[in-house]
């Protein structure tokens, strides 16, 4: 089965215009103000993505009238939520047909208790200034264990690129790959090329 790919941090239509062309899976939209990545979702709400392409909103700590909102205007399939306090829960009847996916680094998510059921779970790097792009490679090894512990599909994220991903494909085995920094000329600038080596690196692995 091929792996899932999913591009984040787009921050202007014509980055997204370029890269849905290209057909990766998801598109990420970081929803937390303090992210150079930012994007309303006003904005993304305005923006077209091809129909199948999920639409993922990326939240800190959210409130469950931040996601219900950003939800609406920003024409979300997923809620990917990082850094959640401990036994977050939100009403899924709110939010039929949405997926809500878990950001948390290895460790944390192999000491976790599932206090929530999430669709998938999105293993990153760890930075307190910051959500996702780190560019930091999390434990390939840690979370190679937990793709064959968990019972959910895994995202493997932080630090992956054009010329690791494949690398981190065979040694982790995940359902997908996440990719930020690893396809940017600054944050929130998507280099198009990168992005077309990152897809076809991943889908040839």
């Amino acid at each position: 089965m091929d792996t899932f790919i999913k591009i984040c941090g787009i921050c202007s239509e014509g980055d997204l215009e370029q890269i849905s062309a290209l057909g990766p899976d998801a598109l990420g939209f970081v929803q937390w103000p303090k992210s150079k990545r930012y994007i309303e979702p006003e904005t993304v709400g305005l923006w077209e993505t091809p129909e199948g392409m999920k639409r993922v909103g990326v939240f800190v700590c959210p409130s469950e009238a931040e996601l219900a909102h950003a939800a609406q205007y920003g024409r979300f399939d997923v809620l990917q939520v990082h850094q959640a306090p401990d036994h977050w829960k939100m009403d899924r009847e709110l939010f039929q047909g949405l997926e809500v996916w878990r950001a948390l680094g290895p460790s944390e998510l192999y000491h976790s208790e599932a206090w929530f059921e999430y669709d998938r779970y999105l293993l990153d790097s760890y930075d307190p200034k910051t959500v996702g792009g780190t560019g930091k490679i999390c434990d390939w090894s840690m979370a190679r264990t937990l793709v064959r512990a968990v019972g959910k599909p895994i995202v493997l994220a932080g630090g992956l690129t054009p010329e690791n991903v494949a690398e981190a494909i065979a040694e982790v085995k995940p359902s997908g790959v996440d990719v930020s920094s690893g396809v940017e000329i600054e944050p929130g600038v998507k280099d198009i090329e990168k992005v077309k080596a990152f897809i076809a690196a991943a889908r040839g692995a």
